[in-house]
């Protein structure tokens, strides 16, 4: 019998993100074949998804507020991070060195001894620069490094074109691996109790769901005027939104401006003196580390995402037999929900596409930007409205989770490791 490949997977943290999440799915399904040590850097203490692996942590100066920090106190890190884990990948004789994110990319190929490299690009790169000018100086290291990769693993076809066309990674060396749903997981999972969380009594009701990290990105500051106009025609409608993030308080106050009451955990009831889960319109319960009971309850999945890199929460939606109605953002909502077409196109008004619809990216700047809002509202409405439209729906989004399961997707990471 051979003896098991040792393999790292390196990752700032396990905390939140989507990332996050797909590479601690990965590790319990490589730990079944492979040796898997599992490496975090972020001081984060709290581990918010099952994981599977010896795992260690490397500790690094200045980790009071790493955001915050000096030039000099990151470069500091910076320097340590790569000994560390050079000193790691000796001592554990790992083979293979899988990353995710950017950060850990960089730090991957720089503490590169003998092992093959796997890098996982996780996001459309030309938009996220754009959005984070911090993020910039990642631009030219990536053409100078990223080639060094064995391969470089996009979650989607229009990242795959943005690294070969805006940053010079060889075609050859950039493999499509889409994330996967893991159908015997959400099955177990979306059946356990919310009982706890206070919210049973908000599926008797429609509701709008959205999930992810409370940041530009997202977008869910849209889905407050999208709820005030749905409103008009279904006064019952409410928003749920599943995650924590910096912009939790932008959203906080556009509500209050259109005067909704916010539910945002048990003492909501007090604020509002209230015990009618009923009386809010709009709930941020923050991060929950099992999202399908609230996806297998809720009625329609609405995504205002800005850009993506692959929404995996789309595809968990589906499973959950979900109505999808999405942003035409890049990247992966076009692959997912109309895979028959460019993946270079984008509409500009109403796509009513084979596994949900598409509609444009909003842009508050836009002069447009009523009409779009108006154009977001009607379309929800509808399928809150008509059984026929989201029966439709549902059915399709169950055909279309059947292409993502896990034995599929993981041929595909089993084949960049040994090949």
């Amino acid at each position: 019998m051979s003896q098991k490949k040792n393999i790292l997977l390196l990752i700032n943290q396990l905390h939140g993100g989507g990332a996050e999440k797909v590479m601690a799915s990965l590790s319990r399904e490589l730990a079944k074949q492979y040796n898997i040590t599992f490496v975090i850097y972020n001081d984060i203490t709290k581990i918010a998804f099952p994981f599977e692996g010896k795992l260690v942590r490397i500790r690094l100066p200045f980790a009071k507020n790493p955001s915050k920090n000096p030039t000099y106190a990151r470069f500091i890190r910076f320097i340590k991070l790569i000994y560390k884990l050079r000193q790691i990948k000796k001592q554990y004789k790992i083979e293979v060195a899988i990353s995710f994110l950017e950060a850990s990319n960089i730090v991957n190929v720089l503490s590169r001894r003998d092992e093959k490299l796997v890098l996982s690009v996780r996001s459309y790169l030309s938009n996220e620069f754009k959005d984070d000018a911090r993020n910039k100086v990642f631009r030219n290291i990536i053409k100078q490094l990223y080639n060094r990769a064995d391969y470089v693993i996009a979650p989607s076809k229009l990242i795959k074109h943005d690294l070969v066309s805006n940053f010079n990674v060889k075609d050859y060396k950039v493999a499509v691996i889409y994330n996967y749903v893991d159908r015997e997981q959400i099955i177990s999972q979306r059946e356990q109790s919310i009982n706890s969380t206070g919210l049973e009594q908000l599926f008797h009701y429609p509701v709008l769901v959205n999930v992810g990290r409370l940041t530009n990105p997202k977008g869910q500051w849209f889905l407050i005027p999208i709820l005030k106009n749905v409103k008009r025609r279904i006064p019952n409608a409410k928003l749920l939104i599943l995650g924590a993030g910096p912009l939790k308080n932008r959203i906080l106050q556009l509500a209050d401006e259109a005067g909704f009451k916010c539910y945002e955990g048990p003492e909501s009831f007090a604020r509002y003196n209230t015990r009618q889960v009923g009386d809010f319109d709009v709930f941020l319960p923050g991060f929950q580390s099992n999202i399908y009971p609230f996806l297998s309850r809720s009625s329609v999945f609405v995504m205002t995402s800005v850009y993506e890199g692959f929404p995996n929460v789309v595809i968990e939606g589906m499973a959950c037999g979900l109505p999808l109605i999405s942003s035409d953002c890049a990247a992966g909502p076009r692959e997912i929900i109309a895979p028959e077409t460019s993946i270079q196109h984008t509409t500009d008004s109403v796509e009513y596409a084979e596994y949900g619809i598409l509609l444009p990216v909003l842009n508050e700047h836009a002069q447009e930007y009523k009409e779009q809002i108006i154009l977001w509202s009607e379309v929800v409405a509808d399928v809150l409205a008509n059984s026929e439209i989201s029966s439709r729906l549902r059915k399709q989004s169950f055909i279309r989770s059947d292409h993502f399961e896990k034995h599929v997707i993981l041929e595909k990471w089993i084949d960049a490791i040994e090949n």
